[in-house]
């Protein structure tokens, strides 16, 4: 590792180049090295004989950095407006590869910005020192068509970008579900969330897909919600044909390649923060797996999904060996068929647990005025 110091804009500033093994690389097109820029020596402490990059990395979009172990992170604090004809451009500038919103393409029928206040909210944002959050508005009603608009990290043409999101991964991520005033967000059937592929899109190249919506799938298409879900959700997954095989035999018969929630107490519910993680395991032919998590802001974690092929009753995960890995890229959200006004702060993708920011225990925050949180 090489420091040099010099002065930029009259603040202090410090470049390190890191060199590090190339089966950990992630936003390193040649593979072995990267040079970041860290405003102070508080910026970075050294584990493992690597760098861990504090508060300016996630600035430029990727925190934290052990070993490759943070594989993207965006804060959201910058400015990116609903008007913002630059808004993509923003959002490529903080480490993401791409972006689609209403702002520079009609076809999106959804915006994405930054903004420092979500309508009925009176709280604390749920972020580490928090100040803005991302805006995800998606309008396929009022626009008359079905979304197309997204954040991207990777390409789906690149070999380069193999395994770029990993076969076993950790996602983490403050999530706001809007149900006040104006903005009251429906969820039908076969919204899609995190849609990863290995081939340009749209694709059928995916091992996993996460959708939002009123169905869990089991036991047998269970709808708590109503359908559609009134300012509320849960999570569920489903798997692209002939590139991974999920069966869930106890579920509903006729949904037997997608799985959702086992907890019937706690979602992603309307008008309040929560936490949500989920674990993704592609890493094998057979026995793969996904785990979620939820936890309401001031609140304990609760898990929701356990879908671990050969060890939940009913349920196998199979891969061919040719397929097992990760993907080359994710878009985050993509096809949405119901107007909503989601929020999210602080999200990560990581490849070990350990290494997903920890919060502390905080006060449960002012609920919206007139809005009951349940």
């Amino acid at each position: 590792m090489t420091c040099s110091t010099f002065e930029t804009c009259g603040a202090p500033d410090r470049v390190l180049d890191v060199w590090f093994d190339s089966t950990y690389r992630r936003h390193c097109p040649t593979r072995g090295h990267m040079t970041v820029r860290v405003w102070s020596t508080e910026d970075y402490v050294m584990r493992n004989n690597f760098v861990v990059f504090l508060v300016a990395a996630g600035a430029l979009g990727f925190g934290a950095f052990a070993q490759g172990e943070i594989v993207f992170r965006d804060n959201f604090e910058y400015a990116a407006g609903r008007d913002d004809t630059n808004a993509p451009s923003i959002f490529v500038s903080r480490g993401w590869a791409g972006a689609k919103t209403q702002q520079t393409a009609s076809g999106a029928k959804g915006y994405l910005y930054t903004t420092t206040t979500v309508p009925g909210f009176t709280g604390v944002f749920p972020g580490a020192s928090s100040s803005r959050v991302l805006a995800i508005e998606a309008l396929p009603v009022t626009l008359g068509g079905q979304t197309d608009f997204y954040l991207q990290l990777g390409h789906g043409s690149s070999a380069a970008y193999d395994d770029y999101i990993p076969g076993d991964v950790w996602f983490q991520f403050w999530v706001y579900s809007q149900d006040y005033g104006n903005q009251r967000s429906t969820y039908p059937t076969r919204n899609k969330f995190f849609y990863v592929c290995n081939t340009d899109y749209p694709c059928h190249s995916h091992l996993w897909l996460v959708g939002q919506g009123p169905q869990t799938y089991d036991p047998d298409n269970w709808l708590p919600l109503g359908n559609p879900a009134q300012g509320e959700f849960v999570w569920n997954l489903h798997a692209a044909s002939g590139m991974s095989v999920i069966d869930n035999s106890l579920g509903d018969p006729y949904t037997r390649g997608a799985v959702g929630t086992l907890n019937q107490t706690e979602w992603v519910k309307r008008n309040r923060w929560t936490l949500v993680k989920m674990h993704f395991n592609t890493t094998r032919t057979s026995g793969n797996s996904w785990e979620a998590w939820v936890r309401p802001y001031g609140g304990a974690w609760t898990k929701v999904s356990e879908w671990i092929g050969g060890r939940t009753p009913g349920f196998t995960w199979d891969i061919p060996s040719e397929s097992v890995g990760g993907h080359r890229v994710l878009r985050m959200p993509s096809t949405v068929n119901g107007n909503y006004w989601m929020y999210m702060d602080d999200f990560v993708i990581a490849t070990s647990e350990q290494d997903l920011p920890n919060y502390p225990d905080v006060l449960l925050p002012n609920p919206p005025v007139g809005v009951s949180v349940e």
